[in-house]
């Protein structure tokens, strides 16, 4: 599977993420112990469609959601109009990249959930969205950020990996079927994935959309080092949002770590 369609960069993508994403509930938690931890306000970087921003403004955490998606964002504000009023005045959202964006104020909790930190491929982008970080962070501001720990086995595999096949209601009823396929560069820590959608029209036609998907895979020393060198001081690595500790078999790498004074 090839395509040129980046993933979540279109309509379609954005409006199936919810349906797809349907059973991503195990970080919420975390995401909101931490924020209420930091002190308000929060800042999500690639909020997406508002997955971890609407159960933190629900609790009465006063939150930012950023994200260079405007269908993502699009989707994000549809539901948002459906909230109570108190909700609603809890949750700002912007469209800016995460790399380089300037808000006025300063947070006590930057997170980037849901691994999306791993779609920035260059060492330049990575340092800029962190330095950016710093800088809107009040003195003593927590930033965290949550990787996938990669898998040995599924980097050495020649032909890359395929995940099993799921199947879902989508947003206009008809059951939707994923796939997806990645390979792994070595020499860029890459991931490249192809992510195919189908689901039959009313008319029993087949229809299909394919995307591509690209995700740098960070090492631990790595991105830890990365932290310190950004202006940071790593508090905690987690294995998983339970806050268990790290360990060769934990299936994310949950870093929090402190802005420096």
């Amino acid at each position: 599977m090839a395509s040129e369609v980046i993933l979540y960069q279109d309509e379609f993508s954005a409006q199936v993420y919810d349906y797809h994403t349907r059973d991503w509930q195990a970080d919420i938690q975390f995401w909101l112990e931490l924020a209420q931890q930091s002190g308000e306000p929060a800042l999500e970087l690639a909020c997406g469609t508002g997955r971890v921003v609407l159960p933190l403004a629900r609790a009465g955490v006063q939150v930012t959601g950023l994200d260079a998606s405007p269908y993502m964002l699009g989707e994000l504000r549809r539901k948002l109009a459906q909230e109570e009023r108190g909700v609603r005045g809890r949750v700002r959202v912007v469209e800016a990249s995460m790399t380089e964006f300037a808000l006025e104020e300063r947070f006590g909790l930057i997170y980037v959930p849901a691994r999306s930190f791993q779609a920035l491929l260059t060492r330049a982008d990575q340092r800029r969205c962190l330095e950016c970080c710093a800088r809107h962070l009040r003195p003593e501001g927590r930033m965290a950020v949550d990787v996938f720990n990669p898998r040995l086995d599924f980097l050495i595999r020649p032909g890359g990996h395929d995940d099993a096949p799921d199947e879902f209601p989508g947003p206009t009823g008809l059951t939707v079927r994923h796939e997806a396929h990645a390979d792994y560069d070595l020499v860029s820590q890459t991931v490249i994935g192809s992510w195919r959608y189908q689901w039959r029209a009313p008319n029993a036609e087949m229809i299909g959309r394919e995307y591509a998907l690209r995700l740098h895979y960070f090492f631990r020393f790595e991105l830890e080092w990365m932290l310190e060198a950004c202006g940071f001081e790593v508090e905690a690595l987690y294995g998983y949002f339970d806050r268990s500790a790290f360990t060769a078999e934990s299936p994310e790498m949950v870093l929090v770590a402190r802005k420096k004074s």
